[in-house]
């Protein structure tokens, strides 16, 4: 298996932005068998949030709004994959690799100082 000696991008530090980097091919794939999806645009417009929050200074409400706008997408994420579920728009597989992918995400992000109300 080859390393990966590339330096990591600032943002890459952060787990909660590389989940919700990770989720990016499974919701491409489920978008695909969907017709007019709004997850793939969802998710780079939750990802932006991400890095918008990261950017801000720490502990400040500009950084705390734009990862709870992050969450709210990822969460909206969710209820489409769930809903295509239900309604048998793709296969299991499919379904179950972004349902992981999204869930992660929503973990991470939820995790993050001020996402949640305390």
């Amino acid at each position: 298996m080859p390393v990966d000696l590339r330096p990591l991008h600032p943002l890459e530090h952060h787990a909660s932005f590389r989940a919700a980097i990770a989720a990016a091919a499974p919701i491409a794939s489920l978008a695909s068998r969907l017709a007019n999806s709004p997850i793939p645009r969802e998710l780079a417009i939750a990802c932006g949030d991400l890095a918008l929050g990261f950017a801000s200074p720490p502990n400040s409400s500009a950084r705390t709004q734009a990862h709870h706008r992050a969450w709210v997408r990822v969460r909206n994420i969710e209820k489409v994959v769930v809903d295509a579920d239900v309604r048998g728009l793709a296969a299991p597989d499919v379904i179950a690799r972004a349902r992981r992918a999204v869930d992660r995400a929503d973990v991470l992000i939820a995790a993050l100082p001020g996402v949640l109300p305390s």
